[in-house]
């Protein structure tokens, strides 16, 4: 996935002549939990550090790692005197213009530079397609200075329309939650006094109710 992401990107590339720096180069002993690393040409997220050794006396660093698209877990070991590529992960702030099959297509509202990703880049479970609004703020994961775009999610939270609520069963003391369908497809459980309608926020890494807005 992470290559087909890489040669779907489209971007505005440097000027004629222009050099982008090399990645930072560090041993196994100075990597930091949270860096980015080139191991075999995928990016892996350091998320464990572990020294030992080979009963030998020489050095053995063990790496857990995540990787930065597919989140795919896995462990490597280091010698003392290997040499790991830190790479940079930023992350950037899109308008997402329209999707159309296979690609979404966004806008990066400072520079108006149009970025296309895969729909097989997006991050995060496939249900949160559904909260896609032409539009709506999209955060855009990008290894820098080189390759760039990776990947693609939606924003913390996000406001919706409601378009229809079942009604609740029965009235208990206190608030009853009961589904909603929003407008555009979403689905989410509102405390009952929310109507169709009403604009509500949506908390969109856990897909749950957080306000009237």
């Amino acid at each position: 996935m992470f290559r087909i992401a890489l040669a779907s990107a489209t971007r505005a590339r440097t000027a004629p002549g222009s050099m982008l720096r090399r990645w930072h180069q560090v041993g196994p002993n100075a990597v930091r939990i949270g860096m980015v690393v080139n191991v075999a040409g995928e990016p892996q997220v350091v998320v464990d550090k572990y020294h030992g050794g080979t009963g030998r006396g020489q050095a053995v660093i063990k790496l857990g790692f995540r990787h930065a698209v597919t989140g795919a877990r896995s462990q490597e070991r280091f010698r003392g005197n290997d040499v790991l590529e830190v790479m940079l992960l930023v992350q950037n702030r899109y308008q997402l213009l329209y999707t159309d099959g296979d690609k979404a297509h966004m806008m990066d509202m400072r520079t108006l530079t149009e970025l296309s990703l895969d729909m097989g880049a997006f991050e995060g479970d496939r249900t949160k397609l559904d909260f896609l609004e032409d539009g709506m703020e999209v955060i855009v994961q990008s290894l820098e200075p080189e390759p760039g775009p990776i990947s693609w999610r939606l924003p913390p939270r996000g406001t919706y329309k409601v378009a229809s609520v079942r009604a609740a069963v029965a009235k208990e003391k206190g608030a009853t939650y009961v589904p909603a369908q929003l407008v555009g497809g979403g689905q989410v459980q509102v405390p009952d006094f929310v109507k169709p309608g009403d604009s509500i926020v949506v908390d969109l890494d856990q897909l749950v109710y957080v306000s009237r807005a």
